[in-house]
């Protein structure tokens, strides 16, 4: 997340931004003031950066941003601080707990695949590879470009089902689902069939539920979870947002879950983005996920380490209170994981609007030789077709996750290891189900499936297995059958075993990965 920059290095790349800016000849007053502006602040930032600390603040970062029309992340990178190295760094810190994610994809430049046409309708009623339901691809599309109606939908968010405190819960832990916001009348009378994130007090839960008399009511199908079933309602209890899909990665370990109601909490029950100073969004967040003595040391400790810059108690302690001071960055950056936030909420809430759009990242700036360079236009990306294909896939997933681009940049290279199941796969013990619709990541084996050790394993921490042969599609379990293998499969009308012989294993995948619409 942060490497030492030497001081030449930043230096250099100074002087080549400026240099690159002064071949635009301003031809206005506006334009004049900022070429004014930019030949100042890089002047006193060049004389002053040898006697200046390894790390730069907030409000410098954020004007040399402005200056030179570098994205958030490339003001960043400038000072050694990668910024798409939060989203591991905070699941490693905050993975325990159910909590709002970082979904904006810093890496505005990054180059990914998108589908371009799309196979007929007819094609998706039947299982199908990747590669079987997009005919072709348009490549090298900016990040940057995922924007509009046909690839987002306004007020989406991500959350984080917490490993330890998802007891109960309707989705399983460790999984990432994509909540969209809802009107006040679903909020008032949610649907008992879907699957909500409900905000309290001490945390998130993505539960059924329903509402009468002022109560509301957990719908859980957990047997082993003994926590409260019913909060006033409104006043103890957030309906945030209804879940649409979510995605995980298989098989799940076999985590040591706990309830909710087990944590200390006394937040007041408001969203991240909904803050209007960012003593406020941290102070929240730290009323929300009160952490012991102990792990909050170990999460201080972790990432002063990680960003090579400490600072005391009263420094911690001075940000949750209204005050005048900006931080450093790596101040900033540990206060925000710490604190179970999003770093744009922390910029935002700081009064910091996000002004990517026609700004660049470094590495663009860098290669750039001439300012006429920046001037060519990007490539935008194109609305699949056919657009009733498109259209209907959309209302499946929503939107084009940026979490999906950010993770497989070139997804047209996995064609015959990702499958759509149409009907979806009824697996006994499963919750929720594998619906249809549901796309499944597959491996190869790497060795011959302990069968015994599967067998031992429950729900989502037991490995799913797909066997092909020839267009048919076959999902389930795997178990021994005398000398030969048996996949335990599921239908409509019940249970399917299908018995083959060690040697067709070369036709057999493991699921590594799922995402099921709700």
């Amino acid at each position: 997340m942060y490497r030492p920059v030497p001081r030449n290095e930043i230096s250099d790349a100074v002087v080549h931004l400026r240099e690159l800016h002064r071949q635009f000849t301003p031809s206005n007053d506006r334009e004049r003031y900022a070429f004014e502006r930019r030949e100042l602040i890089t002047k006193n930032l060049l004389s002053n950066l040898r006697r200046t600390g390894d790390h730069p603040t907030l409000s410098l970062l954020l004007e040399i941003a402005d200056i030179f029309s570098l994205t958030i992340e490339g003001a960043h990178r400038l000072f050694g601080y990668d910024l798409g190295g939060i989203r591991e760094y905070e699941l490693r810190l905050n993975g325990s707990r159910t909590h709002i994610v970082e979904s904006y994809a810093f890496e505005r430049d990054l180059l990914v695949d998108l589908p371009l046409e799309l196979a007929s309708s007819e094609a998706y009623t039947s299982d199908a590879t990747l590669g079987e339901l997009v005919r072709s691809w348009q490549r090298d599309i900016p990040m940057r470009a995922l924007k509009g109606p046909a690839w987002r939908r306004p007020g989406t968010f991500y959350v984080h089902v917490g490993t330890e405190d998802s007891l109960g819960s309707s989705l399983p832990p460790g999984a990432m689902a994509l909540v969209e916001p809802i009107e006040e009348a679903e909020a008032r009378q949610p649907n008992p069939r879907s699957i909500y994130l409900l905000q309290f007090t001490n945390g998130y839960r993505c539960s059924r539920c329903v509402v009468t008399r002022g109560r509301l009511q957990l719908l859980n199908s957990e047997r082993s979870y003994s926590g409260p079933q019913e909060f006033a309602y409104p006043k103890s209890v957030r309906v945030a947002g209804r879940i649409r899909m979510f995605s995980v990665s298989l098989p799940l370990p076999e985590y040591s879950q706990g309830s909710l109601a087990r944590y200390e909490g006394s937040a007041a029950l408001i969203l991240p983005w909904e803050h209007r100073t960012r003593d406020s969004l941290l102070a929240t967040g730290y009323r929300r996920f009160r952490r012991s003595r102990d792990e909050e040391q170990m999460v201080r400790k972790f990432l002063q380490t990680k960003l090579q810059s400490n600072f005391s108690d009263r420094t911690w302690r001075r940000y949750r209170s209204p005050s005048s001071s900006e931080p450093h960055v790596p101040a900033l950056l540990q206060l925000t994981l710490a604190h179970f936030a999003r770093y744009t909420d922390s910029l935002q809430a700081g009064g910091y609007i996000i002004r990517d759009t026609n700004r660049f990242s470094l590495d663009t700036l860098l290669a750039a030789k001439n300012y006429g360079d920046l001037l060519i236009p990007r490539q935008a990306a194109r609305a699949p077709m056919p657009t009733e294909v498109w259209e209907t896939r959309q209302r499946e997933f929503v939107e084009w996750p940026p979490l999906l681009a950010v993770k497989f940049p070139q997804l047209s290279l996995w064609d015959d290891r990702v499958i759509r199941l149409a009907q979806g796969s009824p697996i006994r013990g499963l919750h929720p189900q594998i619906a249809p619709g549901s796309w499944m990541l597959l491996e190869k084996l790497p060795a011959t499936p302990n069968t015994r050790s599967d067998e031992s394993k429950k729900g989502w921490s037991r490995p799913i297995y797909v066997l092909r042969r020839g267009v048919e599609i076959l999902c389930g379990h795997l178990e021994r059958d005398g000398n030969r293998f048996a996949l335990l499969s599921n239908n409509r009308e019940g249970g399917v075993k299908v018995t083959f012989y060690p040697d067709e294993l070369r036709n057999v995948s493991r699921v590594s990965g799922v995402a099921i619409p709700i």
